[in-house]
């Protein structure tokens, strides 16, 4: 079965890699041939162009580097990053995403401060793909980047750079948006902005959000960002599930998530039936016996025991359960329980402004297992809150291992975000996989060939199992 699923689900990578082979990947030439965007028309797009790739290039190649799945098809945790992986999520990134906000947002600061909802829009979506991207290279074009004429070949920025650009481009956004005018400003349709219908307030708290991960990031690494980040805890983040981004698929067809499609195309009619997504031995040792409720939420036939690293799951393993596995579950951008955990970890560390760390610990606890259990759009099994309150309130009061733990579980099926978190707590441990070419779990992806080719400043790759600079080990 393993070996089955390696060879069908090959074709769809490839197919998708060799459709995509003729864009050229050099990201210093545009490859919109268009010189302006209609917001309403370009950020559909965008939104779906990357959602849709996201989930379907790493969310079902890269979970089993986190091993919050037990094994994906054609993954690089063995050390080995694929050319058609790094060449599509590359391309994608920088030409079909950045370069199209680039557009939206040259056009916005043409039209004024009428448009600098739009402006903010596009410049919060950008640093957010810039933040993956440095998640996924370390040094990636930043200062020269989107300007192929003044840079034809942009220097590549370290990873501290990069975060910090990030969190100006926050700060950005966010005085944009404070800087509105009170009428007149452009029309953004429900349909154009996929988060929050235009609502900038919300625009707002998610810039304010976001720019903590970034800060996180950078403190881990062992950047001097303590400031920042007591003043980013005084302005409003996300705090309910009614806040969290997402993309949202209708179940349509042509409108699935990617991971149910994959396994509708090849294997048959769900996971449950098919065993082809299991849980991770993490998710396993952290969740059997707990009395959390999303270990009934996620996983099916759990009174068997988990498929263990490396392999598919079987009639004789636990498998993923089709309550998350399903064509309408939604590509989650960021959720509240994030901003709990960060406070809790941040309170540990002596921030005072970070409130109290069991506060926070409980209250993410609380906000994950409700959004799986109550508030993700099109939520099969519930959990009431009886339930809730009584796990939560069994909980002791938190060690810093334990806000890592629950960061980890926070990230289950965002698969940047869990590879960040376990990188930069190095907690829970992972097993390095049977087959591996290398010591450690993967820690960085390989540059794609054409960008190695076409622009001279690309690095020498280093080998994948080489810590980013935000691993700070």
């Amino acid at each position: 079965m393993k070996r089955l699923k390696y060879i069908l689900l090959s074709f769809v990578f490839a197919f998708g890699a060799l459709s995509s082979c003729d864009e050229k990947l050099d990201i210093n030439t545009d490859p919109l041939a268009a010189t302006s965007a209609d917001p309403n028309a370009v950020l559909p797009f965008v939104f779906v162009q990357y959602s849709s790739r996201k989930v379907t290039e790493l969310g079902t190649r890269i979970p089993d580097v986190s091993q919050y799945i037990s094994d994906t098809f054609n993954s690089p945790k063995n050390g080995n990053t694929s050319i058609f992986l790094t060449g599509n999520t590359w391309g994608m990134m920088y030409n079909q995403i950045l370069g199209n906000l680039s557009l939206v947002k040259a056009d916005a600061e043409a039209a004024g401060p009428t448009s600098n909802n739009v402006n903010a829009i596009a410049t919060i979506l950008s640093a957010h793909i810039f933040y993956e991207l440095t998640s996924l290279w370390e040094e990636v074009p930043f200062t020269q980047a989107l300007n192929g004429q003044e840079f034809p070949s942009p220097e590549f920025d370290d990873q501290q750079t990069v975060l910090n650009g990030i969190v100006a481009m926050y700060d950005e956004a966010i005085a944009l948006i404070d800087n509105m005018p009170a009428e007149g400003n452009f029309s953004i349709t429900a349909n154009s902005d996929m988060f929050y219908g235009g609502d900038m307030a919300s625009w707002r708290i998610l810039a304010n959000s976001l720019k903590l991960r970034a800060l996180m990031m950078l403190r881990s690494g062992g950047a001097n960002v303590d400031a920042q980040i007591n003043a980013t805890l005084n302005q409003p983040l996300m705090e309910s599930n009614g806040q969290a981004a997402y993309l949202e698929y209708s179940g349509q067809p042509g409108a699935q998530n990617g991971m149910l499609t994959i396994i509708t195309a090849f294997f048959g009619p769900d996971n449950e039936s098919q065993n082809v997504f299991g849980p991770g031995d993490p998710i396993d040792e952290l969740l059997r016996g707990s009395g959390d409720p999303r270990y009934d939420l996620w996983v099916a036939r759990n009174d068997l025991p988990a498929p263990g690293i490396d392999q598919f799951p079987d009639p004789s393993t636990s498998v993923l359960s089709n309550n998350i596995i399903r064509a309408t579950l939604p590509d989650m951008f960021m959720l509240p329980s994030e901003i709990d955990l960060y406070k809790a970890e941040l309170a540990l560390d002596g921030f005072a402004a970070a409130g109290s760390a069991d506060e926070n610990y409980r209250n993410g606890v609380r906000n994950n297992i409700k959004w799986w259990g109550q508030d993700i759009p099109g939520v099969i099994t519930t959990v009431g809150d009886a339930e809730i309150d009584a796990y939560v309130a069994s909980l002791a009061p938190p060690t810093a291992n334990d806000v890592f733990e629950q960061q980890y579980l926070a990230s289950f099926l965002m698969p940047v975000r869990a590879w960040n978190e376990v990188r930069r707590n190095q907690f829970p441990v992972l097993e390095t996989p049977p087959a591996s070419t290398i010591s450690t779990i993967l820690k960085r992806f390989n540059y794609p060939p054409d960008e190695v080719g076409s622009n001279p400043n690309t690095p020498a790759n280093k080998n994948t199992d080489v810590p980013m600079w935000f691993e700070n080990l």
